[in-house]
């Protein structure tokens, strides 16, 4: 079984315990205004294009089959109604201008790929942990990778915003160790006008995963985004919901950065990137107060 894989990384150790592999999937079904990965929203392969190490040299244009590309007023344009993604263009180019984003690979690939790291993760405790993206949006090639992993004896996190068919949890509780679970925010209709969706399917998946495994294989974490949930009347709306379902393990706090601006502009989404502001280590560390009253353990993932 294949699947659309955009970014594997080796030696993560944020993202569940000990040094992890992490594989980032295609697909979202949310749209984050703040979104860190927007060229993971799209489940098929696309062309990045970077314009300022561009020569003009057309070599990606003569490449083209279907005459997708033309030079512009200094500027490769894709048409991306002709485009197949075939990736003529990214081997046509000599100063690696363009990527093609995600790859079709098969499960057999990824867990050989994720192997060559295992003594690494049996001395640290860690594994592999499945991100995306969302990586339910490929929910059939997501539970074979899971399985497969499992049955050769890796710890299995999976990193999730929590909006995915009720139907599937029995089998992510059989197959995933660790649960990484996005709260965004705690209000519905806010959750809606920043992110595409109500919550109120995310939230409702977080409290039957919770029930089915405790506090040791799930751990929220809540995205600090300026001017959207950093306040502290939503804060304190989420510590107390998490404190009324009993929930008493980590939160996992991480602060919003401004490092995929040029992301936004490669894939040409630059026009929908929103700067959401700063930060402060002083309101970071007001933050990280209120959920410690509430008796939380704060891990700050930057």
């Amino acid at each position: 079984m294949n699947g659309i894989v955009f970014d594997i990384q080796n030696y993560a150790i944020y993202d569940g315990p000990g040094i992890r592999t992490l594989i980032f999937l295609k697909g979202c079904p949310l749209n984050c205004v703040w979104c860190q990965n927007p060229e993971s929203q799209k489940l098929n392969p696309q062309i990045s294009y970077f314009k300022e190490k561009c020569l003009l040299c057309e070599s990606c244009v003569k490449s083209c089959p279907n005459d997708a590309l033309k030079l512009i007023n200094d500027e490769i344009v894709r048409d991306e109604d002709l485009c197949t993604v075939c990736g003529n263009c990214v081997e046509a180019c000599p100063n690696n201008v363009m990527e093609k984003i995600g790859k079709e690979r098969s499960v057999e690939e990824l867990v050989e790929i994720v192997l060559r790291d295992k003594p690494f993760y049996d001395n640290s405790g860690g594994g592999v942990t499945i991100t995306g993206g969302e990586p339910t949006m490929q929910t059939n090639f997501l539970l074979e990778l899971l399985k497969l992993l499992k049955k050769k004896g890796i710890h299995t996190a999976i990193e999730t915003c929590g909006y995915f068919n009720e139907d599937l949890i029995e089998n992510l509780v059989e197959n995933v160790d660790l649960f990484l679970f996005d709260i965004k925010h705690i209000n519905s209709n806010i959750h809606k006008d920043f992110t595409g969706v109500k919550n109120d399917r995310i939230l409702n998946n977080f409290k039957k995963l919770f029930l089915k495994v405790g506090n040791e294989r799930i751990i929220p974490r809540i995205p600090l985004i300026p001017g959207v949930n950093t306040d502290l009347n939503t804060l304190n709306e989420t510590a107390l919901y998490l404190k009324c379902l009993n929930y008493s393990g980590p939160i996992h706090l991480m602060p919003y950065n401004k490092l995929a601006k040029t992301k936004y502009e490669k894939i040409g989404m630059g026009a929908l990137y929103r700067d959401m502001g700063d930060l402060t280590d002083h309101k970071l560390i007001e933050i990280t107060k209120i959920f410690e009253q509430y008796s939380f353990k704060v891990i700050i993932n930057h």
